[in-house]
């Protein structure tokens, strides 16, 4: 069965835009260019950015958003923070170490190249690829192209990825760029 976000039940109900009573909150996922579009327009301060994450997690306004009671909104904040900073092994509950010629498993599943994917095949960067990714302007720049590189998709697919899904890949693609062949060769060898 596919991964489902919680559903949160709102310990003090809230009012809708619409005047209806809202009782609970499905959560969403977060999904990689999203979370970057709200990052950006929440600026530098830690408050706005889980503001515009929980607008996103929640699809409520900011004027049901500040409704909310502290504890709902700590609630709501500590899933924020677990889809913004955990693997999708964590959300899977599968183990997070695999074989660097494994598969990465989706949270969700991702419309790209013209298929739907639930698992992405990963490859080591070769040496070129890494130069190229060293003469791009932003971190965010260089983890897009190696991730595409790696994943064999275009940048433009890496959107549709959750967050956890990018925190997997580059959990997986930093041990490519930083660890010495004999940690891949111990890794298969358990």
């Amino acid at each position: 069965m596919a991964w489902m976000p919680p559903l949160h039940l709102l310990l003090a109900p809230i009012t809708a835009d619409t005047g209806a009573t809202i009782e609970q909150v499905q959560l969403k996922p977060l999904y990689y260019a999203a979370q970057k579009d709200a990052l950006a327009r929440a600026g530098d301060d830690e408050d706005d950015q889980f503001f515009e994450l929980a607008k996103l997690a929640t699809g409520l306004s900011e004027k049901e958003l500040d409704q909310l009671k502290r504890p709902d909104y700590v609630s709501i904040a500590q899933y924020v923070h677990e889809m913004s900073t955990r693997p999708a092994s964590f959300f899977l509950q599968t183990p997070e170490v695999a074989a660097h010629d494994q598969p990465v498993h989706l949270l969700l599943p991702l419309d790209a190249a013209g298929r739907t994917w639930t698992e992405l095949p990963l490859e080591m960067p070769a040496l070129r690829a890494t130069k190229v990714m060293k003469k791009l302007a932003t971190n965010k720049e260089r983890a897009e192209f190696i991730t595409a590189h790696c994943t064999g998709l275009m940048i433009p697919d890496l959107a549709g990825l959750t967050v956890p899904d990018w925190t997997e890949l580059q959990e997986r693609i930093d041990d490519f760029l930083n660890k010495p062949a004999d940690f891949f060769r111990s890794a298969t060898s358990k």
